[in-house]
């Protein structure tokens, strides 16, 4: 308390303070000294030689940098798990714009600017809204069929007059499917 009351106000906050002075709040050494489940552990380190020290630690680095990798792989589940193959990629689209996509002749100049401009957009940012007014239902109901396709949510509503096409991505990153949709219907046909 004597070395806090030193301090000049603007040098230290009052978090800082706070912390500084009440004793009732263990900092982390002192938990690590008091619990049970570390004092083993950090003796047996204490204990080694300054070699070994070393050479736990660049372990303990290494085995942290192989975890922050491995979470930041798992983050883009494609190299893990199948769900975005192209085929289950078109399993999440509703049966019937399904059913519709493979009945009729789709127009697939239209299907690939669709693509595109959802590609750029949350390409350059994938947190932002994109909006537009299509002009038919029919362009509509391909761009609702491509969003579900790439994951994407969208949802059509009256403004003005016309209907206008929002959609949004509700994951951190934009992760495109590596096989477009007007890509798998060709393959398909």
């Amino acid at each position: 308390r004597f070395l806090a009351n030193l301090l000049e106000k603007d040098e230290c906050s009052k978090d800082d303070l706070e912390v500084c002075s009440n004793p009732a709040i263990p900092s982390i050494f002192t938990e690590a000294c008091t619990n049970g489940n570390y004092i083993e552990p950090w003796n047996d380190f204490m204990n080694c030689s300054g070699e070994e020290q070393d050479r736990l630690l660049s372990l303990l680095e290494h085995e942290g940098a192989k975890r922050k990798n491995a979470n930041q792989l798992l983050k883009d589940h494609r190299n893990v798990y199948p769900a975005f193959t192209a085929q289950e990629c078109f399993h999440r689209i509703d049966r019937r714009l399904r059913a519709t996509l493979r009945r009729k002749q789709i127009p697939m100049g239209t299907l690939e600017v669709i693509e595109e401009n959802l590609l750029s957009f949350f390409s350059a940012d994938p947190q932002s809204v994109y909006t537009t007014i299509l002009s038919s239902s029919f362009e509509r109901l391909l761009l609702h069929a491509i969003c579900q396709y790439m994951d994407l949510v969208s949802a059509s509503i009256d403004y003005n007059g016309s209907r206008q096409t929002e959609v949004v991505n509700k994951q951190e990153e934009f992760l495109p499917p590596g096989l477009l949709l007007s890509a798998y219907l060709e393959q398909m046909s």
